[in-house]
């Protein structure tokens, strides 16, 4: 099945907190300029959709990605102690 508006999203955090907000592009150039005006936040590729309601991501080298992959990391840790 077709993905309507591109398989290239950024999603950002404003000023809700418990709320995330995202765009798709057709390509990273896009995204990236626009992630840029957003501040925080995290590209992601789309690898692969199952029936338009399972989907799989891949987290780009752009925006905040060290500190989402620094957070997975401690997390991980965290869980492997049983904390």
């Amino acid at each position: 099945m077709k993905i309507e508006k591109g398989t290239i999203k950024v999603v950002w955090i404003a000023k809700n907190r418990k709320r995330i907000h995202s765009k798709m592009f057709e390509n990273i150039k896009l995204a990236d300029k626009f992630g840029k005006t957003k501040g925080d936040c995290i590209i992601f590729k789309l690898i692969k959709e199952k029936n338009m309601n399972e989907f799989e991501w891949e987290i780009l080298p752009y925006g905040k990605y060290k500190t989402y992959d620094l957070i997975l990391n401690l997390y991980s840790k965290e869980k492997l102690l049983g904390l």
